[in-house]
């Protein structure tokens, strides 16, 4: 299952998994430095970046918007 990070602040980062369930988690859980937008991944106990969906993800939202305000 993937995880998009919706908001990060100085002690939380939140997360919405893809059935639109949410939990809020104290930063110590993840490795590195994680943003809102990213997709990560649950394994072997920890979050991890997962840049290929990340990067899928955003480039399928750019097409989207490109479809919405196109004239």
């Amino acid at each position: 299952m993937f995880y998009s990070v919706d908001r990060v602040d100085d002690e939380y980062v939140m997360l919405c998994d893809d059935d639109g369930d949410t939990k809020e988690l104290r930063r110590f859980h993840f490795e590195g430095e994680v943003k809102a937008g990213d997709v990560l991944r649950f394994e072997q106990g920890k979050f991890i970046l997962d840049e290929q969906e990340t990067a899928a993800r955003r480039q399928r939202i750019q097409q989207l918007e490109n479809e919405l305000f196109e004239e």
